[in-house]
Order: structure tokens, then C-alpha cells, then sequence
């Protein structure tokens, strides 16, 4: 029978199969039904199989950007941090160079949450990340840990300690300039601060959270000496940068106080015949 025939020739199964097939059927027989009815149908499945697929991918992608980045303000979230700091420390180990870590908190902002409303937090939050986005480069990380708490992390310092801390205090500086601008926030116009804490990898222990857990101690130091400053947590680098400060104050004021004179130096060769002169202040 047919039956059996088909039974012991798959080849000739599949061929049966596929012309008794309703649509093949149609376009053998008639194939302007076929054209007209069948071929639009068969481009209808595929685009609603695309745009499944489509779909899909979206979907995987918002989950993805849900996981990593914080929907407010569209920075990385605590969890990207932590494997960008664990792929920083592995990359300074093996270049030599320094990174640092750099705690924000914003001074006082339970205030405006209270004054002015969430809305008007939600806001100064944005703002406040767009601002520290402006003060970095693009290999530098800033990362919103949740609140009005961020974390800013530094790459490819200088592979001496201390310069690196220099370099670190001069981007803190940078940022609470920044900081300090006015913000429009609706039609409301807020003036606000920062406290930061600061520290290189070289003093962060064994783990990214405890390197996490120093910067926090250190701006919560910064919060203790009167807000709206930087401090390191490590206190030999903390006085450096004290040093160097004052120094430059002391200056300054020489500066605008007339204080320093110049003399001129003459040098001269083996035979006393001038040279040049060299200025000393």
C-alpha cells in the first residue's frame, strides 16, 4: 500500500508531506490564491517573529541596565562599582599605578526632601550626578550608592602614594567647586555642599568594601570639620595635603603683601669673568 511505501522511504514520506501541505498545495495549483492569501500570512508570522525576538532582547537589556545602574539618575549602582573597583585593583597591581576612591555625601540634604519634596530631591540628585559625570575623565567611574551618596572612582594615578593623594585632592577640589554652583532645581534656586572622603588603593586593606568602608570613615571626618571639605583617611597623606595648603595660603598672602624681594646672584668662571646671574627670592 501507500501507506507502507511511505513507511519504508522516509525520502518519499517527506515529499508527501510536503506537497500535501495546505499551502504548498495552493501555490502549485493556484498560485494567485496563493500570492494573494498564503504569501502575506507567511510575512506576518516572520514579522511577529521578529519583533518577538526583538522583544526579547529589550527586555534582557532593561533587566540588565535594571541589575547594574540606578534608575534615578542613570549612573552604575553599588554592584557595577564593586566589579569596577575588584578589575581596577587588578589592573593597578599590575601597572603600577595608583587609583583612589572618593566618598560624596551631600550636606544637609534631608532638608530640601523636607522643605521642598521628593520631587525637588530627585532632582538635585540628577543634577548632582550630571555635575560629577562633567568633573571626570572617561576612564574614572562615579556611581551612586543610593540617597545623596555617591563614590567616585579614580584610575591610572601616579605610581608614587603621594602624588597620586595630590592628584586625588586636586579632582575632590574640582568636584566640590562644582558642587557649590547654584542649581535650578523647577523654579527654585538651591545652594548646596559636599563632604568628601578620599583614599588610594594602596591603603585599602584586602577588599573593595573595605576600601569603601575607609573613604566613608574619612568623609565622615570631612563632615566633623565643618562640611563642604576633603579628607583622606590615611593621616600621614591627610597632613601633606594640610601642609601644602598652607603653604599656599602663606604665599598667597606674600603675594598680595608685597613680602618677597628678588636679588640677582652673578656667576661667574674659573677666571671670575661673569657668566649669568641666578635670581634667588
Amino acid at each position: 500500500s501507500l501507506e507502507t511505501t511511505l513507511q519504508k522511504n522516509p525520502f518519499l514520506e517527506d515529499m508527501a508531506l510536503y506537497f500535501l501541505d495546505p499551502i504548498v498545495l495552493t501555490a502549485i495549483v493556484s498560485p494567485a490564491l496563493y500570492f494573494l492569501v498564503f504569501r502575506p500570512l507567511n510575512k506576518q508570522a516572520e514579522l511577529e517573529r521578529q519583533l518577538a525576538k526583538l522583544s526579547s532582547l529589550q527586555a534582557k537589556d532593561e533587566i540588565m541596565h535594571l541589575a547594574f545602574y540606578d534608575p534615578l539618575t542613570g549612573l552604575p549602582n553599588r554592584r557595577l562599582l564593586l566589579d569596577r573597583l575588584h578589575h581596577a585593583f587588578t589592573s593597578s597591581a599590575r601597572s603600577g599605578r595608583e587609583g583612589a576612591v572618593l566618598f560624596i555625601d551631600l550636606d544637609n540634604f534631608k532638608d530640601i526632601n523636607d522643605t521642598r519634596g521628593h520631587d525637588i530631591g530627585d532632582l538635585l540628585l540628577q543634577q548632582t550626578a550630571q555635575r560629577l559625570e562633567s568633573c571626570l575623565r572617561e576612564s574614572d567611574t562615579v556611581a551612586r550608592m543610593g540617597g545623596d551618596e555617591f563614590v567616585v572612582m579614580l584610575e591610572n594615578l601616579s605610581e608614587q602614594a603621594l602624588e597620586a593623594a595630590t592628584q586625588t585632592e586636586a579632582v575632590g577640589e574640582k568636584i566640590l567647586a562644582m558642587l557649590n554652583q547654584p542649581y535650578q532645581l523647577g523654579t527654585h534656586e538651591y545652594h548646596g555642599t559636599a563632604s568628601i572622603g578620599a583614599t588610594i588603593f594602596s591603603d585599602h586593606g584586602k577588599t573593595a568594601e573595605e576600601l569603601l568602608k575607609r573613604a566613608d570613615i574619612a568623609m565622615y571626618q570631612a563632615k566633623k570639620a565643618g562640611r563642604n571639605t576633603l579628607r583622606f583617611f590615611n593621616p600621614e597623606m591627610q597632613d601633606v595635603i594640610n601642609t601644602r595648603a598652607v603653604l599656599e595660603g602663606d604665599l598667597r598672602k606674600a603675594l598680595e603683601n608685597r613680602q618677597f624681594h628678588l636679588y640677582y646672584q652673578i656667576q661667574v668662571d674659573s677666571s671670575h669673568r661673569p657668566l649669568g646671574a641666578e635670581a634667588l627670592i
